[in-house]
């Protein structure tokens, strides 16, 4: 049984994910992450990260949030520093938004298509609001383990 939901929500609108919206930092020791997202509009919200180590930018990630036949897809496509993809040209990593609660998005990992979607060896991406001005970042593996934990501060 998976640690968290796989199948899509249904929804009209992404209005309900908006308190994602602004600019979010994690600086400690080992690293730096910077993610910031823009409102909906046109059922789309933008995103961009950036992850820092050792005063050096190791990647960044380019992402979109959009509503497509009443499901809410999370697309990510990473970048070197030079701004070389690692994704082929045409391809992205997907996700499809499958719990949404005032507070807490869950997205789970679609597998690999022909289509577009590079795939990954699935998962959860998670963004919770555990409070005002924080913002929880988790990628959960399939076995339920998290991989990373982003723990943001409103940025400014």
């Amino acid at each position: 049984m998976p640690a968290y939901p796989i199948d899509p929500v249904s929804l009209g609108t992404i209005d309900g994910l908006t308190w994602i919206r602004g600019a979010w930092i994690e600086a400690n020791a080992d690293r730096r992450c910077e993610e910031i997202w823009s409102g909906a509009s046109a059922n789309t919200m933008m995103g961009m990260f950036r992850w820092i180590s050792e005063n050096e930018v190791s990647f960044f990630e380019f992402m979109a949030i959009r509503l497509e036949d009443s499901e809410v897809e999370l697309h990510a496509k990473h970048f070197h520093p030079t701004l070389v993809a690692w994704e082929e040209r045409h391809r992205y990593q997907g996700f499809v938004l499958s719990e949404l609660t005032e507070n807490r998005a869950v997205f789970a990992a679609r597998p690999a298509d022909e289509e577009a979607n590079a795939g990954s060896e699935g998962g959860w991406l998670i963004y919770e609001r555990p409070g005002d001005g924080r913002l929880l970042v988790r990628l959960i593996q399939p076995t339920g383990e998290e991989k990373y934990v982003l723990r943001y501060v409103r940025a400014g």
